[in-house]
């Protein structure tokens, strides 16, 4: 059943080609080729010879043929396929004057190439896209920025042939702007390489373009000379359309010499080669012409004759400007002649003409002003667009990436759910051992500090015991010294004298005390500062007194240390409670302990 349905469908679209093609037999042949081919890089060539038949007479016929062509060109992963499809979507859609969809599609060809390499399909694509600015809204400036990127393109590939066509068209679109001395170096050089490859057309596009800047700059016969060469390299060439194109320059030189009979004459040959080569708007530009000579000379039935073809051939192939040159004429014809009814009537369509076209040049303006924004698009996101209109051609394929997407997406989402989550629990993991091992690290650091200080405390407890020990000895000695019975041996009662004296010495200068006060000073150092900061009026001597107290040392250790009495020390502390503001029943030396 299927194979009929496919027999019914291809029918059809030979039907459809046939009403609406010129070159049925061709078509026919590409569509049945087509039937029998498989989805490879010779299908898409068959789709593009399908669309060079239809271009030129179906253009949305064509579109849609060469949109098949570039879905398998990007199925199939063809790089030259997708730059050539795009290339000619372009070409389609500037045929069209869909001017940004144009552009687009050249971009993406020229992106594609770009990557390829391919400097001659670049140097053309960046013509084209010229093209496309100048005939539209003569952009110049665009135009002329692609010109110039076509032109780089050429010169890589030292191709003297492109090389001079790019200067014609740069050279052109200077003397647009009026830039004459410019234009005329490009020109010159495109005419000397034409010349140099014995290339005739090129040489005499070249040629007459030099004749209109000398007729620009009213330097008439500098243009005719120029103009004459032009024909004469015609004749060899026998370009029409350029034979039409320089007889009409010629005939306008004539007719700015005051040489009517003479500018008519080549008006008229121009006019019988545009009538020969079916090109309406020449046609109508020299109709309007000659009508401007004959109103000129007052001849204003043959000024009629002539409006009159022109507005009816404008009519035809719907030309705004010519029309409303051509309807303005006639008003002033019919005014001449007192038909003030008729010539109301074309000033009316003169003026609704001129209406429209205005708005449509303020529309172009609008269209160039959203383009240059347009423009600004990275090339990416083109592609990415473009993408997206070849996806919306099968709503069941974007229903089944929409599908993907949100398993994919929701896939993503309880992977990165759960990742979060074993990243917070080990993160919490992680921060519980490291403050554990903080807490474990605070409490050694704690018991080394304690261990420490009591060390310190320990050393000077034996130190301050050993000197309380040492001076009980001295002054042991020293009593026992007193106690000797006194004889009439005088240097024995001296000695033992001496012995006394040295003694009592030791008692009151000892090295040992100075370097206990020291350690005292050196390891009570931070609780020396915080008795200074909560007790300002402590003598050193009490802050020493207190460091004593801090060592659980008794009075009597303290006395004997200091080489005190018992009763000077009990003194000693009890001012030292005083100014601690201790009552009797707290102990002095473990409040010294909480300091």
């Amino acid at each position: 059943m299927s194979g009929y349905k496919n027999i019914v469908i291809t029918i059809l679209s030979v039907l459809v080609v046939i009403y609406s093609s010129g070159q049925n037999t061709q078509v026919i042949n590409q569509l049945h080729r087509l039937e029998l081919a498989s989805d490879s890089l010779e299908k898409v060539y068959i789709y593009h010879d399908i669309v060079s038949q239809l271009k030129e007479t179906s253009v949305d016929q064509a579109i849609e043929y060469n949109k098949k062509a570039l879905t398998l060109a990007n199925k199939i992963n063809s790089a030259d396929a997708c730059g050539a499809t795009n290339e000619i979507m372009g070409e389609l859609y500037g045929n069209k004057n869909y001017i940004q969809p144009a552009i687009n599609y050249y971009l993406i060809s020229a992106k594609i190439y770009e990557g390829l390499n391919n400097y001659r399909k670049l140097s053309s694509i960046y013509g084209n896209l010229g093209m496309l600015y100048y005939n539209n809204n003569y952009d110049y400036e665009r135009t002329l920025f692609y010109y110039r990127k076509s032109l780089d393109y050429a010169v890589k590939l030292n191709d003297k042939s492109l090389i001079g066509e790019v200067y014609n068209r740069i050279g052109r679109i200077l003397f647009n702007q009026n830039n004459f001395e410019d234009a005329r170096y490009y020109f010159n050089n495109a005419k000397d390489i034409f010349e140099d490859l014995d290339n005739k057309v090129g040489a005499a596009v070249a040629t007459n373009n030099i004749g209109e800047i000398y007729r620009m700059k009213g330097e008439l016969n500098n243009a005719l000379k120029y103009y004459n060469r032009s024909m004469k390299l015609n004749e060899t060439a026998n370009n029409i359309r350029l034979k039409a194109i320089t007889l009409e320059n010629i005939g306008l030189v004539n007719s700015l010499q005051g040489n009517k009979k003479k500018a008519l004459e080549y008006y008229n040959n121009s006019l019988e080669l545009y009538k020969n080569i079916d090109d309406f708007i020449g046609r109508s530009e020299l109709y309007l012409l000659i009508a401007e000579e004959n109103i000129n000379a007052s001849e204003f039935e043959n000024a009629y004759n002539s409006y009159e073809n022109a507005y009816q051939l404008a009519m035809e192939n719907n030309q705004w400007e010519q029309i409303k040159e051509s309807s303005l004429g006639l008003s002033r014809v019919f005014e001449n002649k007192k038909q003030y009814k008729e010539s109301l009537k074309f000033l009316r369509i003169y003026a609704r003409y001129n209406d429209s076209i205005i708005k449509k040049q303020m529309s172009d303006e609008l269209f160039d002003l959203q383009s240059h924004f347009l423009r600004n698009i990275n090339e990416k996101e083109l592609q990415i667009k473009d993408a997206d209109i070849e996806l919306l051609e099968s709503e069941q394929r974007i229903n089944q990436l929409k599908q993907y997407f949100l398993i994919f997406g929701g896939l993503l989402l309880i992977i990165l759910s759960v990742l979060t989550v074993i990243r917070l629990r080990n993160r919490v993991k992680k921060e519980r051992l490291i403050n554990q091992k903080d807490r474990q690290l605070h409490e050694t650091q704690k018991e080394l500090l304690r261990l420490e200080l009591d060390n310190k405390d320990n050393d000077l407890i034996n130190f301050a015991l050993h000197l309380v020990q040492k001076n009980e000895v001295l002054k042991q000695l020293k009593y026992d010294l007193g106690k000797l019975p006194v004889n009439d041996d005088n240097e024995l009662n001296r000695k033992i004298k001496e012995l006394s004296i040295h003694v009592q010495q030791s008692l009151q200068i000892n090295k040992d005390i100075e370097e206990f006060q020291q350690k005292v000073d050196l390891t009570y150092d931070d609780f020396f500062d915080k008795l200074k900061v909560k007790f300002p009026s402590l003598t050193k001597n009490e802050k020493r007194l207190c460091a004593l107290l801090r060592l659980n040392l008794s009075t009597k250790e303290i006395s004997s240390l200091n080489n005190t009495s018992i009763k000077a020390v009990e003194m000693s502390r009890y001012r030292l409670r005083k100014k601690c503001n201790l009552n009797n029943a707290q102990s002095l030396s473990e409040y010294l302990q909480n300091i």
